[in-house]
């Protein structure tokens, strides 16, 4: 979606080069969503890990988790001009360009 637009935009591969836990609490601000639910629950090492959305950790343990496994997070995420979209649906992501 974003190659056939005019915009400028950086790939950050986080699998590769994982989140400071910094960065993934400012974009679940700027989501509005508690890092849990940019959690990918049904992902196999979620299972592996024997984590589940019910327990009880705090914000920066989530946060912690998605910084050390960066597998589980969703993916992709876009930000632009301060906001940010998860990209699933794709549609999703105009929703910030304009």
């Amino acid at each position: 979606m974003l190659k056939g637009s005019r915009i400028e935009y950086d790939i950050v591969e986080y699998l590769k080069t994982p989140l400071g836990i910094d960065k993934l609490d400012q974009i679940c601000s700027g989501l509005k969503r508690d890092p849990v639910e940019l959690i990918r629950t049904k992902d196999k090492l979620f299972k592996e890990m024997g984590l589940s959305k019910d327990d009880e950790r705090s914000r920066d343990e989530w946060l912690m988790l998605m910084s050390e496994n960066p597998a589980l997070m969703e993916r992709p995420i876009v930000e632009y001009k301060g906001k940010f979209a998860v990209g699933r649906p794709p549609e999703s992501i105009l929703k910030i360009l304009n």
